[in-house]
């Protein structure tokens, strides 16, 4: 929350510097007004500066803001000391504009590009604790234990079947090394949005974190083994056909691995040993 505050309290001050040095610009360029051509030249020569600082960064501006002054303050000494002209106090201020308003945009959009970083943070934690991931649009692992729970729960009173199945990317780490950033999120997006258009009504898929950090998925069915099996191997091959199909991902041949398990108090007593029984049987699908 303090950075927060930090952030938008040096949102305003740089809009209160902007401010002033718009109507600082605005009073020299009046009192010069019998320059006005030489004026506007230098306006857009600031302007070109300003550009530069914020679409390339303060680097690049600082050494184009470097340049100008030295193209600059050569004419002036130039006009000075050669032509004998007398020192115009007109163009030394237009010395330093250019410089102030490059410095005063990079603070301002900096500032603004950390107070949109912060905001995502802030959405994503907020999606996080309702149990959200906003990159995959799925429900998360703590959705899927309270659902999971009422699943068994119903098995528990009605003796109907319950299975979970958990759907990864196979050879993971080998893939992503082949894909770049851009890529790899499309991936993530693309078999998400597959794998939950793919499922019926009723079966919830969730975005789940598996082993050693990689994203893995999962869905909970009313369903004995077999019909689970029959359902995730039917899922698998969609998967496989829609990526291979798939514009930026088909020549990788992505493909899945499941696992599949169907719930049995007597060899399950939690919600942990569900998920981690289902993620045991995924290393064996090969």
């Amino acid at each position: 929350m303090s950075n927060d505050k930090n952030h938008s309290l040096s949102a305003d001050i740089y809009i209160i510097l902007l401010l002033a040095c718009s109507i600082m610009t605005a009073i020299f360029v009046g009192i010069s007004a019998n320059l006005m051509i030489l004026n506007c030249v230098f306006l857009a020569i600031t302007c070109f500066l300003v550009l530069v600082t914020y679409f390339v960064g303060l680097l690049a501006g600082l050494i184009f803001n470097l340049l100008f002054i030295f193209v600059q303050g050569s004419y002036v000494l130039y006009a000075d000391v050669v032509l004998g002209q007398e020192l115009n106090l007109w163009l030394i201020g237009w010395l330093f504009w250019p410089l102030l308003w490059s410095v005063l945009i990079h603070l301002m959009t900096n500032n603004l590009r950390d107070l949109q970083a912060e905001n995502q943070r802030l959405k994503e934690a907020n999606a996080r604790s309702l149990g959200y991931n906003s990159e995959t649009d799925l429900r998360t692992m703590r959705s899927y234990r309270q659902d999971a729970e009422v699943f068994i729960e119903t098995h528990k009173r009605f003796a109907i079947p319950v299975a979970t199945g958990i759907i990864s990317i196979r050879y993971f780490r080998q893939i992503m090394n082949l894909l770049t950033t851009e890529q790899q999120h499309h991936l993530v997006k693309r078999l998400s949005k597959i794998l939950a258009d793919s499922f019926r009504n009723n079966d919830i898929v969730y975005s789940l974190e598996g082993i050693g950090g990689t994203p893995q998925w999962a869905v909970l069915l009313f369903a004995d083994y077999e019909g689970a099996m029959r359902a995730m191997d039917r899922i698998k091959q969609r998967v496989t056909e829609l990526l291979q199909a798939d514009e930026e991902l088909g020549e990788y041949e992505i493909q899945i691995s499941i696992g599949v398990v169907e719930y049995d108090p007597d060899k399950i007593a939690n919600i942990s040993e569900f998920i981690a029984a289902a993620q045991r049987v995924i290393q064996y699908d090969v």
